[in-house]
């Protein structure tokens, strides 16, 4: 038995070497809409091995962290639509970079600036949230929920090699 849970743990770390698998989908309108919560992962794409641009360098970059923002877009830049203010905008996607590294949190609540961000051609401002996560199709619910779940299971393995 603790060689099984030895494996596991092994398993589990290995897989976080690889590209991360994200949900993917972006949303500024309700209907018939399943991007936005509660969210049906079954209605979305599941992109395994996720790739995203790196600013400065040219093509495709294996994803560090899978993201998801939520909020009302309070403003736009003047070559925007206008018309997208004050619409709730659900994005799911997976990026290269720590765009939360200021911040030294995994999500983050209140007013926010998005520029050139995949499928929003320009800026935007927002009232919403951000949130990271390193764990395969984590974007699809609440991250806390995510890494206890995580924890929970490691401690119930960890219980299980001591005894």
């Amino acid at each position: 038995m603790l060689f099984i849970a030895k494996l596991i743990l092994i398993i589990c770390f290995i897989s976080s070497i690889h590209t991360l698998s994200c949900f993917k989908c972006m949303t500024t309108t309700f209907v018939n809409d399943t991007c936005s919560d509660p969210f049906h992962s079954i209605d979305y794409r599941f992109e395994p091995e996720c790739q995203a641009t790196i600013k400065g360098q040219n093509g495709l970059f294996p994803a560090r962290f899978c993201v998801k923002i939520a909020g009302v877009i309070v403003d736009t830049d003047r070559n925007l639509n206008r018309s997208l203010i004050h619409k709730h905008l659900y994005l799911r996607t997976c990026i290269t970079e720590n765009i939360m590294s200021s911040t030294k949190a995994s999500d983050s609540t209140g007013n926010f600036r998005l520029k050139n961000f995949p499928g929003i051609p320009g800026g935007i401002k927002m009232q919403g949230t951000i949130t990271l996560c390193t764990v395969d199709g984590c974007n699809e619910a609440n991250v806390i929920t995510v890494q206890t779940l995580t924890f929970l299971v490691s401690f119930f393995f960890f219980v299980i090699t001591c005894e």
